[in-house]
C-alpha cells in the first residue's frame, strides 16, 4: 500500500499558492485572512474524503475517522501557519500528508482499530502569545499573562475558549508527526529519513555590557571603555564555548543595539540577546556559567527570559519508525532536531514520535525552502507504515 504522490504534490502546491509572493515566499500567520484562507482549503480537502471535520475553540482544525471500536485516536498532523517569508513545506507536509495517508487507507479499504486524526495545530511559528499555541491549549500546557488574555480576545479568543481546547489524554494513543528537517544533515549525508529521538531545549538570554559613551573623535583608543568591543569578546567567548561543548548545543546572538547608536559616539551600553539550544538543560546551564565566568571583567549582565524544557520523544515509537524504513528499504538516521514542534508539547500527554525528510541545502523559513518529491513520497510512506504498525498495538 503506497500513497499517491501525484495527489499530495497538486495538494500541497495548491496550498502553497495561499499567501504566497513571488520571491518573498509564504506569509500565512495566525489569525489572519489567509490564514483562514488555508484553513478552508484543508478542511474541504478532510471532508471530500469523508473525515468527520470540527474546529476546538482556539481554532485547532480536526479531521478524524472512526475505527473498529478502540476509543482512542492516533492523531498525525502539524499546522499551516507560516513566518514571514517562508517555504512551502514546514508545517503543512504533516497535515496534508497526514491527510494523503487517511486517504490511501480509505481507497484500499482499510480500517483501523484506533480512530485517526489530522491535527492543523493554530499558531505553531508564533503570536504575540509565543509559539506552539495550538498545541499547547491542545494539551493544556498555557499560562498566559493578563496582556496575552487581552491580545486574543483582540482575535476572538476568551480564557474560556483556552480552557475549552484541553482535551483529555484518555482520548490519545499516540501523535506523530512528518517534518521537514530544517537543517543540513540529511541532504548533507544524502539521506531520506531522520528518526527524531528528541527536541532540543531552548534558553533564551537578556546580555547587557556597559562602558563609557564619549566622543569618538577626541577619546584615544587607550583611554576608551567602548561597550560594543566588550560587547564583541563575550559573542566570541559564547561561540568557543559552545564549540568546546560540542553538538548537538548550539548557541546564536541574533539581536544588538548599541547606545546611545550615533555615529560619532562610543558605545556606552550594548543589548543583545543569547539563544542556547540542547537535548540537556544541564548543558545549557553549563555554557552559560562558563561565558559568565569568562567574562566577568566585561561588566557583562545576563538576565533568563525564557525556558522550554527539551523533550525525549518515545523509544518504542521510534523502534517502529526505523522498522518501517527496513521495510521500505529508505536509509535513515536517529538524530535531533534543533527546532521547536507540535510534537514538544503533545509529548507531554501521548507517545510522540516525529519523522524527518530533508531540506535542500539545509534552508527553510525563506522562500528558497525545499524538498524533493521523492524524499516527500518516501516520508509520507514512512508515516503511514508507522501507522499501520501503530495500530497493530
Amino acid at each position: 500500500m503506497k500513497i499517491n504522490k501525484e495527489r499530495l504534490k497538486k495538494h500541497l502546491m495548491k496550498l502553497g499558492s495561499i499567501g504566497y509572493t513571488e520571491g518573498q515566499g509564504i506569509t500565512r500567520q495566525a489569525f489572519t485572512p489567509t490564514y483562514e484562507e488555508a484553513k478552508k482549503y484543508v478542511r474541504n480537502l478532510m471532508e471530500n474524503i469523508g473525515l468527520k471535520v470540527y474546529e476546538d475553540s482556539v481554532g485547532n482544525l480536526f479531521g478524524k475517522l472512526e475505527g473498529k471500536g478502540k476509543k482512542k485516536s492516533i492523531i498525525m498532523g502539524s499546522h499551516i501557519d507560516s513566518v514571514p517569508n517562508g517555504g512551502i513545506f514546514d508545517g503543512s507536509l504533516g497535515v496534508l500528508g497526514a491527510i494523503e495517508c487517511i486517504q490511501t487507507l480509505m481507497e484500499n479499504n482499510h480500517t483501523t482499530q484506533y480512530d485517526l486524526e489530522v491535527a492543523a495545530f493554530i499558531g505553531e511559528e508564533g503570536t504575540e502569545v509565543g509559539g506552539t499555541f495550538g498545541s499547547k491549549c491542545f494539551t493544556g500546557e498555557v499560562s498566559f499573562q493578563e496582556k496575552d488574555i487581552a491580545y486574543l480576545e483582540t482575535v476572538g479568543i476568551s480564557k474560556e475558549d483556552i480552557r475549552s481546547a484541553k482535551r483529555s489524554p484518555k482520548t490519545v494513543k499516540h501523535y506523530l508527526e512528518l517534518h521537514i528537517e530544517q537543517g543540513n544533515i540529511l541532504d548533507t549525508e544524502g539521506l531520506s529519513i531522520g528518526i527524531v529521538k528528541g527536541i532540543v531545549g531552548i534558553a533564551q538570554y537578556k546580555a547587557e555590557v556597559k562602558g563609557k559613551a564619549n566622543h569618538a573623535g577626541t577619546t584615544p583608543m587607550h583611554l576608551r571603555d567602548d561597550a560594543l568591543v566588550k560587547a564583541s569578546k563575550v559573542i566570541n567567548q559564547i561561540n568557543e564555548i559552545v564549540n568546546q561543548l560540542g553538538a548537538p548545543l548550539v548557541g546564536t546572538v541574533g539581536h544588538i543595539q548599541a547606545h546611545p547608536g550615533a555615529i560619532n559616539v562610543i558605545p556606552g551600553k550594548v543589548d543583545f540577546t543569547i539563544e542556547l539550544r540542547d537535548v540537556s538543560k544541564e548543558r545549557v546551564e553549563t555554557a552559560m556559567n562558563l561565558v559568565k565566568e569568562s567574562c566577568k571583567d566585561l561588566n557583562l549582565s545576563i538576565e533568563k527570559l525564557e525556558y522550554e524544557w527539551e523533550v525525549n520523544l518515545d523509544q518504542d515509537i521510534q523502534s517502529e519508525i526505523e522498522k518501517a524504513c527496513k521495510d521500505l528499504g529508505y536509509n535513515y538516521k536517529f538524530m535531533y532536531s534543533g527546532a521547536g514542534h507540535d510534537a514538544n508539547p503533545l509529548s507531554k500527554i501521548a507517545s510522540t514520535g516525529m519523522i524527518f525528510v530533508p531540506s535542500k541545502n539545509g534552508i527553510s523559513h525563506a522562500p528558497g525552502e525545499w524538498t524533493e518529491w521523492e524524499d516527500i513520497d518516501k516520508g509520507v510512506n514512512t508515516l503511514l507504515l508507522t501507522l499501520l504498525h501503530l495500530d497493530k498495538e
